[in-house]
């Protein structure tokens, strides 16, 4: 009797992800901005899909870097670093033309230059991404070691002493303005890419919806 019982019984429904903070989405799932001043127009009121996700290893701390595209040309990236309250940092990455726009570039290069105490402000406030640049930025890391994966490693830890995949080594530069609520960061890969990005903290609630792949 229990055999056909089993046989005939209603197959119970597989248990669902869910989806409750930004830090939980997983490739292919959508996400989406408020339309918050706060934000600037490539994020506004955006909504993008998850592409990819990486982690972004420092000696004592790995966090992932979530990449989100949409209808507007620029990706957005947003990450979960270690802070008090538990802000989500945004991210745009700059082409060397914003770079140019924004800051004087002589005053830039300072960055790079021992012992890293640049102190960086911009020249215009009149760029699509004003809403993020600080009045004045200083320094915080001069030449520190990184490694970038192109894997999700939020679960575990990064094989950084892995010879054969150890991910990207880069030098990390950095500065912090509006008591330290916004970022100039720069990652210089070992073969000379560079990607510099305009970061700012912000709480997750400037995520508005969230939706899992297919659902």
């Amino acid at each position: 009797m229990s055999f056909f019982k089993s046989l005939f019984a209603k197959k119970q429904p597989l248990p669902t992800r869910s989806l409750n903070h930004p830090s939980e989405l997983q490739a292919g799932d959508i996400f989406s901005f408020g339309d918050s001043f706060a934000l600037p127009k490539a994020m506004r009121k955006q909504q993008l899909e998850v592409s990819e996700i990486n982690t972004i290893e420092f000696k004592h701390e790995h966090y992932i870097q979530v990449v989100g595209r949409g209808m507007h040309p620029q990706p957005v990236y947003i990450s979960f670093p270690k802070n008090p309250q538990k802000l989500i940092k945004y991210s745009l990455l700059l082409t060397r033309k914003d770079v140019g726009e924004l800051f004087d570039l002589e005053d830039f290069s300072n960055i790079f230059e021992a012992p890293g105490n640049a102190c960086l402000k911009p020249v215009t406030f009149e760029h699509p991404y004003a809403e993020l640049v600080a009045a004045q930025y200083i320094q915080q890391d001069f030449m520190t070691t990184g490694y970038f994966h192109q894997e999700d490693y939020r679960d575990s830890t990064p094989p950084q002493f892995n010879e054969e995949r150890h991910g990207r080594e880069f030098e990390f530069y950095s500065l912090a303005g509006d008591q330290e609520q916004r970022f100039i960061e720069i990652f210089i890969f070992e073969n000379g890419d560079t990607d510099v990005y305009l970061s700012f903290l912000r709480p997750a609630n400037e995520i508005t919806e969230l939706w899992i792949k297919g659902e």
